[in-house]
């Protein structure tokens, strides 16, 4: 049976994944196109016929992990039905979004390296500043819902959030990860949220609301008492 032929969409993400992996593990004066090109099991000319360069190709990484991050951020968002709810479940998610996209949050960090670069260092700055509009906005929403006090000033409390999830991606590539299975994140957002929440323990609320269904016996099964 052939084998299928890719879409150009498809080649380019395929060649994106590959070339996040490659430049997770090496620097990025030191990765060449070929090494890119085999990583991702192509040819050079096909490389070429999605980025014109390998700095293209990275600026087009940076955006990627942007793009994979707010794929899922909604995808946790939508099972929640306030905006402080959805924000709260977005942070405690970030540590498994953040394993899933592993390569991806790892760029993140290396790219600081390499914002010398006017490219990257604009990319990485609109990276950011999406971050942050992301989770102040949730925030301003959930103001205008009475979730959250008036006087909490949005875009500053997104800035603390993003500061603690790099902190965290930073543990993780470390392999320092005894803050997170000790809890830090949900006792971070306890104390946090005393402060801004306009409702009683909504990190409770919210385990509660994202708790597994009991399982439903099948049809005819007996009892085991």
């Amino acid at each position: 049976m052939a084998k299928k032929r890719l879409s150009k969409e498809d080649r380019r993400v395929q060649l994106l994944d590959a070339a996040a992996r490659l430049f997770g593990r090496s620097s990025y004066g030191k990765v060449t196109t070929a090494e890119l090109a085999k990583s991702a099991g192509v040819t050079e000319p096909v490389l070429y016929q999605h980025f014109e360069t390998k700095l293209d190709l990275y600026v087009a990484l940076l955006k990627r992990a942007r793009e994979v991050t707010f794929e899922r951020y909604e995808q946790v968002a939508a099972k929640l039905p306030t905006p402080l709810l959805k924000l709260i479940a977005v942070i405690r998610s970030h540590g498994q979004i953040m394993s899933e996209n592993e390569p991806y949050f790892r760029l993140h960090l290396r790219g600081v390296s390499n914002s010398d670069i006017p490219r990257v260092r604009q990319v990485l700055r609109e990276n950011y500043l999406a971050y942050n509009a992301y989770f102040a906005g949730l925030i301003k929403q959930a103001q205008e819902q009475g979730e959250v006090h008036k006087a909490v000033d949005a875009e500053q409390t997104a800035w603390f959030i993003m500061s603690q999830g790099m902190f965290m991606n930073l543990c993780k590539q470390l392999g320092m990860n005894e803050l997170q299975e000790a809890g830090y994140v949900d006792s971070l957002l306890a104390d946090a949220l005393a402060h801004i929440s306009l409702i009683e323990d909504p990190v409770r609320l919210i385990t509660q609301l994202m708790a597994p269904a009991e399982a439903v016996p099948a049809p005819g099964a007996q009892s085991a008492e």
